[in-house]
């Protein structure tokens, strides 16, 4: 399994590893499938003061009672996991050696769906925790920052697997930003920690 380093500057390493061959493109493949079937939702949010749709789809898989809020006003409530999702899971483990309790699903359905600037940092998920983050279907480009300082982008390819490392959230942003381009769906598997509910 290969694995790329990513640097914003010549002398600045990006805190994410990213595994581009992580999954073939038969088990890519066969994973995008199953995760067209799985319950995608609409949600709302609300921000500034408004109330408005999410600009994507959303699902969520994981262990009981391992609720995810979001934006103090988005609540996610896990479905079991499925086979195909859990065996995922162990393979992510033990490929990196973070554990995962959710795993929350993003539905891009076109290039108006996006994720705007933002950190997970969540109390749910505990101390600086490892995300990581499967991509499949379309290829969207994926931007990162630090805090303050100025975007690096990069394309998140199909099966490919990126990981944010653990202190990602305290010092970076990240966004899956609109295009005009033409893109067909692309959905990210997000693996996240969690120190509630039932072990």
């Amino acid at each position: 399994m290969q694995q790329m380093s990513l640097f914003d500057e010549p002398t600045t390493v990006l805190p994410v590893a990213y595994y581009p061959d992580f999954l073939t493109k038969q088990e890519a493949d066969e994973l995008y499938r199953h995760a067209l079937e799985l319950q995608w939702q609409q949600n709302t949010i609300r921000m500034l003061g408004k109330t408005m749709p999410v600009p994507r789809l959303e699902c969520i898989y994981g262990d009981e009672g391992c609720d995810y809020l979001y934006s103090k006003s988005v609540l996610l409530k896990p479905l079991p996991w499925t086979s195909l999702l859990a065996q995922l899971r162990d393979r992510i483990t033990a490929a990196t050696g973070y554990s995962f309790r959710i795993v929350i699903g993003n539905q891009y359905r076109s290039g108006q769906d996006s994720i705007g600037w933002h950190n997970d940092n969540e109390a749910s998920m505990g101390l600086d925790p490892a995300i990581a983050s499967i991509s499949l279907g379309s290829v969207r480009k994926f931007q990162i920052k630090a805090i303050g300082g100025k975007p690096t982008g990069f394309w998140l390819e199909h099966g490919s697997l990126l990981v944010m490392l653990p202190g990602c959230q305290t010092t970076h942003l990240h966004q899956v930003p609109k295009t005009t381009k033409f893109v067909t769906t692309r959905i990210n598997l997000t693996f996240r920690p969690h120190v509630g509910g039932k072990r």
